[in-house]
């Protein structure tokens, strides 16, 4: 009994349900990416005023940790990711001229330190090696994989151990394609990886493969009407959900449109979601799963011939719109332009980042219902499904040969930042966590017949059980103490969450009849 109780206490985790916030970190440069790290906090890549990167590890109430900027000439403003990696390190990457263009990656340490620094390239001199997307090894693995789609490294996919020796690296061929397949997107998915391609501009690859690179279930789809699509972020909704796919299209023949894909777990389109807006331009740039999958958001920028607003949307995972939101720059002057260019999920609220013409660096922690912008403009956005093409084609790989080479650019850790808070209350997660955990309790564990939960938070609280499968099997609110029946529970392991507005508590629960 006394072992089961340690392995259920070790899975206990926070998840922060924040106060609303909108507030500036720096007075010049952007943020572009954020990601939500395992033991709290989180980690952003952006550009300083003058396209340099820089990769920002932040604590929840967002003071900086470390800093690290690369400031050799070489490195061009592109291709800016980082990662967390299995074992809490990160890798982060550029684009450099190195060799008519290159990847560079680096790998830094939980605290900061710069541990090595590659670029990987194609083999012939003067052929350029474009690569739009990073991941994480699956499982335990402290690798990384990075994709490509250029002339000589079609949709390529190359995997690298936690040195950045390049472990092995393959090109995915699919027959219908006309020319270049790109690889704009991987995620790990247990012990392997789902990927999204873009063929002949009009079509999606959707496929898994194995922790070697092998090929396992693929769909191919379509787009039959007039403009040219890219799919640009998949992510993995829940165990039973599938997977969400935001998606661009091409600029020079529709400024107006983009789009949500979701499949099942069998990569099958569930649905296509066009979205059209009236104003000028229209770009979503990140998206991120919420409520357990049953839900995405969205977020980006919209033009409208005056002035770049940051946008907002939620959408059910059948492509249902739940609400949305634009927001304008908060700064004292005229030029009031700000967009949203990242996101992630904290809890079932999201914190988004961007950057202001005159407000610099910003920070969005929007509620779980689209509240927190300062000035929250309504817009109109039309939502109307397509059926895609499903199509029919041996989809096969074979070996690559990228190389890497050892680097040593100049880089920094001196960066200066403020921060302005605009409106809303940015979260004092020790605080708010300390405060929930104090009075939760879930007994007996192992739970038989029924089991006990009980809060001592002052007003009401959401408590959500789910299996590990990701089925919600009980969701409920409650002041102090309620005791619900397990008896025609399944054995096995169960997440309970309480969730008090503020912050966002989980422990696994043991059900043994």
């Amino acid at each position: 009994m006394k072992h089961i109780l340690l392995f259920i206490a070790l899975f206990c985790c926070i998840q922060l349900q924040a106060q609303t916030a909108y507030f500036k970190v720096n007075n010049t440069g952007s943020l572009d990416k954020i990601t939500r790290l395992s033991g709290g906090g989180y980690i952003t890549s952006g550009f300083d005023s003058n396209y340099k990167h820089q990769y920002i590890r932040w604590d929840d109430s967002f003071t900086p940790l470390w800093k690290v900027k690369i400031t050799d000439p070489l490195v061009n403003p592109f291709s800016n990711f980082i990662i967390e990696a299995n074992d809490g390190s990160f890798y982060a990457t550029a684009s450099t001229d190195a060799n008519s263009g290159s990847l560079y990656v680096m790998k830094i340490s939980s605290t900061g330190t710069i541990l090595w620094q590659k670029t990987y390239s194609a083999p012939t001199a003067g052929e350029r090696l474009f690569a739009p997307c990073i991941s994480k090894a699956a499982g335990t693995d402290n690798g990384f994989l990075f994709g490509t789609g250029d002339c000589t490294l079609s949709n390529c996919i190359v995997k690298c151990d936690a040195n950045g020796a390049i472990e092995w690296q393959k090109q995915y061929y699919y027959p219908l394609a006309s020319g270049v397949i790109t690889c704009w997107s991987i995620i790990p998915d247990g012990t392997g990886y789902v990927v999204s391609s873009g063929y002949n501009a009009k079509s999606l690859l959707t496929f898994k493969i194995d922790a070697l690179g092998a090929i396992g279930t693929y769909s191919a789809n379509t787009y039959t009407w007039t403009p040219q699509i890219i799919p640009t972020k998949l992510v993995k909704l829940n165990a039973s959900n599938g997977y969400a796919l935001l998606g661009q299209y091409n600029n020079s023949n529709n400024n107006k449109t983009q789009f949500v894909a979701f499949y099942n777990n069998g990569l099958a389109l569930q649905s296509f979601n066009e979205l059209t807006v009236t104003y000028t331009q229209f770009t979503l740039s990140d998206i991120a799963p919420i409520n357990n999958g049953q839900d995405v958001v969205v977020n980006g920028n919209m033009y409208d011939a005056s002035k770049f607003y940051s946008a907002i949307l939620k959408l059910s995972s059948t492509g249902t719109i739940g609400w949305k939101h634009l927001g304008e720059g908060n700064t004292s002057t005229t030029n009031k332009n700000v967009q949203f260019n990242g996101i992630t999920a904290l809890g079932n609220s999201t914190v988004n980042v961007g950057t202001g013409s005159n407000e610099g660096a910003v920070v969005g922690i929007i509620d779980s219902s689209g509240g927190g912008l300062c000035n929250s403009l309504p817009f109109n956005v039309t939502n109307v499904p397509k059926t895609l093409t499903l199509e029919s084609a041996s989809l096969t790989s074979f070996n690559s040969n990228v190389v890497s080479a050892t680097v040593n650019y100049t880089n920094t850790n001196v960066v200066s930042y403020n921060k302005t808070i605009y409106c809303g209350s940015i979260p004092n997660a020790t605080q708010d966590f300390e405060e929930l955990i104090a009075g939760f309790q879930v007994y007996p564990n192992p739970g038989d017949a029924s089991i006990v939960c009980e809060s001592q938070d002052q007003k009401q609280v959401t408590l959500s059980i789910r299996s590990l499968d990701g089925r919600t099997v009980f969701q409920q609110s409650f002041s102090d103490r309620i005791q619900i029946s397990t008896t025609s529970w399944a054995n096995g392991l169960y997440s309970v969450t309480l969730n008090n507005g503020k912050a966002q508590v989980s422990r696994k629960l043991l059900i043994a009849h």
